[in-house]
């Protein structure tokens, strides 16, 4: 249905897109078991767009009782018909845009949002992945240039993680632990290092995807602490943008998500430039 939407949620799209009003929009996104229209998970926002059918027959009833469960998993709901929508947009975008400022005043500045401690769980992650000759180094999304002398000998040579996808550690371990919370297996299981669908995947893929699975199941995402292990290279730099990226994927804020680097004191395989290694724990509520 994104491929062929109708001309009323085209033109509402036109203004929810690409952060327009100031929150990031998803259209068509599965959440509890409903695919609404537009959803904007950060602010619990659901928008319906409907056409005369939803006025005939058993229809009206049948979207009293999804709006009365998406209301029961914290979403407020709003619906507007075709006719709202392409005749007074004006009037739409303004109701929409109250329903917004509405959420986010009713936000704290703490990282749990609504939460008041009843479906909160905490999932825990953990990769690791070779470190090679000839393969990009890609941690939180971004590729991180890393020369080191060949261990063949000779001039310097670029050296990243072998895996079936980029082998992202740290969004492999960040995924594993949202997957974990809730009570969704891992990765492997949903991606697996078999598929030619996988094979040299994007990483910020599987996050994203991982984060629309934990939706289908009513739950999104409060926070995420992660701890990247390796001798070399010197990670903070980096960390900013990891985060940046990330949040940008996942449609959250940046202070969610927390990424802290530590070296082995040459201990180990880490702490022999072998490979590295990734820890995360997520905490996600429904």
């Amino acid at each position: 249905m994104r491929r062929n939407p109708t001309e009323a949620e085209s033109a509402l799209w036109n203004f929810l897109s690409d952060n327009k009003m100031g929150v990031h929009f998803r259209r068509q996104h599965p959440i509890c078991g409903y695919i609404p229209d537009f959803v904007s998970l950060r602010n619990l926002l659901i928008i319906e767009v409907d056409g005369g059918y939803h006025l005939e027959g058993e229809q009206p009833e049948k979207d009293a009782e999804r709006s009365q469960w998406l209301n029961e998993a914290g979403f407020e709901v709003l619906r507007f018909t075709n006719e709202e929508v392409l005749g007074d947009i004006d009037t739409v975008l303004e109701e929409i845009t109250n329903a917004i400022e509405d959420s986010k005043a009713s936000q704290t500045p703490l990282p749990f949002g609504r939460g008041s401690g009843v479906g909160l769980r905490v999932g825990m992650g953990y990769d690791v992945h070779r470190l090679v000759e000839g393969r990009d180094l890609w941690l939180g999304g971004i590729k991180i240039p890393f020369i080191l002398p060949s261990r063949s000998g000779g001039a310097g040579v670029g050296y990243g993680l072998l895996g079936h996808s980029d082998a992202d550690v740290l969004i492999h371990a960040i995924c594993d632990a949202i997957l974990g919370a809730a009570n969704m297996r891992d990765i492997g299981y949903h991606f697996p290092d078999t598929s030619d669908e996988t094979l040299n995947m994007d990483s910020k893929i599987i996050l994203k995807k991982t984060i629309e699975l934990i939706a289908t199941k009513g739950y999104r995402l409060v926070n995420v602490d992660a701890t990247i292990c390796a001798q070399r290279p010197k990670m903070n730099p980096h960390i900013p943008q990891m985060q940046q990226t990330m949040a940008s994927v996942i449609g959250c804020d940046p202070d969610q998500i927390s990424i802290k680097a530590t070296t082995t004191e040459k201990l180990g395989f880490t702490g022999r430039e072998e490979g590295m290694s990734a820890y995360a724990v997520a905490l996600i509520e429904k």
